[in-house]
Order: C-alpha cells, then structure tokens, then sequence
C-alpha cells in the first residue's frame, strides 16, 4: 500500500509539473509578439524630411524586431487620408496609426487648437514638457474617452516655424494682401492679424498653389520649407513659437490596440517613443544644418533670414490676443478655462525650462548630416 501511495504521489508530482509546465508555455506563448500591419497616414513630404526619416526607422524595427511578416505602410503627403479624416479613421478602427498635426486634426476636435496658441511655448524644453502639463494631458485623455484613440505623445514640428515665400515676408507691409497657406484654421487669424488673406490646405496641394498663384507665401517649418524652396526662395523666422506654433501627435487606434496582446502593445508604445525622442533630435538638427547653409543676414537676398527681436515686434503686437478670442469664439464654452490655463502653465514652463537647459542644445548634429540629406530611392 505504501508503495502504491509513493507511486502515486510520483505520478501526481509529474502531472502537477506537466500542467504547470504546460500553463507556463500557454503564459509565454500567448504574450509573445504578434504580427502586425500597421498603416501609418501623414501628411508630410517623403525623407529626408527629418519626420519622415524617422517614421521610416520605426517601419525597419517594427519589420525587423516582430515576428516575420510583419509590415508597416506609410503614406506620406496625404496620400491615404488627410489629417482630419486619418483622426475619423483611426476612432472607427479604419486606420492603424497617425502621425498627425493638432492644429489640422482641431478640423475633427477643436479642442486640439488649443495648443496653437503663438507665444506661449518659446523655449525647446517647454516644449518638450507639453505632454506633463494640465492641457497635454487632458487632450491625451480626451482622444481616449472622446475618440477612441490612444494618443503616445507629442513631437516636435519645428522649433524654426516661419513664413516662406516668393518674396520676403517680414513686415507688415510685404504681408499686406498677400494670400498666405496656414496648416491649420487656428493659424488663420495670425495671418489675418498681418492685412494677409489666409488659405488652409494640405501641403501636397502647396507646391501647384504656389506655381498657379493660388498663394503668395505659407506658414510651415524648415523641413517643409526644403521641399518648396525652388517656389518659395525666402524663409523668415523669428525664434521659437514667436509666429506661429503647432505640434505633432502621434496617436494609435484603440479599436485596433486592443487586439493586440500586453506584450506587443507594450513594444509598439515603447518603439513610438523611442522615435518622438529621435524624431525630436533630427528636427533639431535639420533645423541647424537648414538655418547654417541657408542664412541671409540681408532681408533682401534669398534664403533663411532670422527676424531681429524688433522686427519681430510689430508681428507679435498684431496678433495680440486674436488667437486665444478666436480660440474661446469656437470652442465651447467649458473649455475658454484652458484655452487660459494653457496659456499660464505654458509660460510658467518656458520659464522653468530656459533656453539652452534642454538636451537638443548639446546634440552632436554632425551624425545625421548624411541622413537627412539622403533622398528615399
């Protein structure tokens, strides 16, 4: 009897082992990555736009770290949807992934204007600071319960966002009726502050705009003015959000994230913002390479004139509030508090985060020359 019990105390000890063993295997399989296809709309230029470099790293280490298969698909210049419509999908569960502009997707939730505010954020660490402050934070929460969008953070557009054109655009009076491309409705009355005629498009329609005299000049960073500058030889900047200021955000379908297991979620968000953080960094430096090979000290030559703080002065006097009434003129009225609360805690950040205190002042740009000057085959 002992010897049947010991024999099957064994057997029990073996069948415990072979079911854990088999539970642990089921555990490991089931959180393993799993294969993707992601589909990621942008209205941007193709590389080497810094944005577009980086989207395509994401692309070869989703590629080359999931399971065999995998794929990601991006479409650039608004070749699959434009901004507004890429946020419409992404909350019916239609597109996997947006790399989008606030002040373009505000056309689906105004509620994303209010980061467009010029003036506020004026330093890179800020800037950077926007996704931990009271407004990032609850646009983050509200694409979740309002669209269904898990939104990864916010990334830089530009820290050199300026006004290209035909001609010089430096004064009040060479702004003058002139018609002038915006990236986004909340823009427009900065235009409109300058006696110019404002025209919200996509920037895959600017190039032929600019041939057909459509437009006279556009508001847009360096990286977009390279792609435009045989139409657009002047480019006038004036420091960090004095003109203009606008942010990417990059944000996944929560219809299609919740497919997906912990384990390949989890490598998705931690792949996304390893590439704001390089995405950042080439920006930065696409900037400086831009601004030193570019730079005119003589307004009346062509190429990359950086405003003096009082020729910049009129500009920024013109605008005065007009954004922010414009803002609390569209946006319901609960949310005229954080058009406000924006305003205060973005300046208190600027602050707090001074120039030169942020890491992309100490970047080694050398390394990226290269790459940001390499056309996509």
């Amino acid at each position: 009897m002992k010897f049947i019990m010991s024999k099957l105390s064994v057997l029990g000890l073996i069948s415990l082992f072979a079911i854990t063993l088999g539970f642990e295997k089921n555990i490991a399989k089931a959180e393993s990555l799993q294969k993707v296809t992601i589909r990621i709309s942008a209205d941007i230029p193709p590389p080497p736009m810094p944005t577009s470099v980086a989207m395509e790293w994401f692309k070869k280490k989703v590629e080359t770290e999931f399971p065999s298969g995998s794929k990601v698909r991006i479409y650039y210049a608004g070749a699959l949807y434009k901004d507004p419509d890429a946020m419409t999908a992404m909350s019916q569960g239609n597109l996997e992934m947006g790399w989008l502009v606030s002040g373009k997707t505000a056309a689906t939730d105004i509620w994303l204007s209010i980061v467009g505010q010029p003036g506020v954020l004026t330093t890179a660490g800020a800037v950077h600071d926007l996704i931990n402050q009271p407004t990032g934070k609850m646009l983050q929460k509200r694409l979740k319960d309002k669209h269904n969008i898990e939104m990864f953070g916010f990334a830089d557009i530009s820290f050199a966002l300026g006004m290209a054109g035909k001609k010089r655009l430096l004064t009040l009076d060479t702004m003058k009726d002139r018609k002038i491309r915006t990236f986004a409705a909340g823009v427009n009355p900065t235009v409109s502050s300058w006696g110019a005629s404002p025209v919200v498009m996509s920037f895959g329609d600017v190039p032929s705009a600019l041939e057909s005299g459509v437009i006279d000049g556009v508001i847009t960073s360096i990286g977009g003015w390279r792609a435009i500058t045989e139409q657009t030889p002047f480019y006038t900047i004036a420091g960090i959000s004095t003109v203009a200021f606008d942010t990417y955000w990059v944000g996944a379908s929560s219809k299609w994230m919740s497919k997906l297991n912990k384990t390949t979620q989890d490598k998705i968000r931690s792949l996304i913002n390893e590439t704001i953080v390089y995405q950042n960094k080439l920006n930065w430096c696409n900037d400086q390479f831009a601004i030193n090979k570019y730079k005119t000290t003589d307004p009346s030559k062509p190429g990359i004139y950086q405003a003096t703080a009082a020729e910049a002065a009129p500009l920024q006097k013109a605008i005065g509030t007009n954004v922010a009434d414009f803002l609390k003129e569209k946006l319901p009225d609960d949310a005229d508090a954080w058009v406000d609360r924006f305003l205060k805690d973005g300046k208190a950040a600027s602050v707090k985060f001074g120039p030169g205190t942020d890491p992309v002042y100490k970047l080694d740009c050398s390394k990226y020359k290269d790459l940001l000057s390499k056309k996509k085959k």
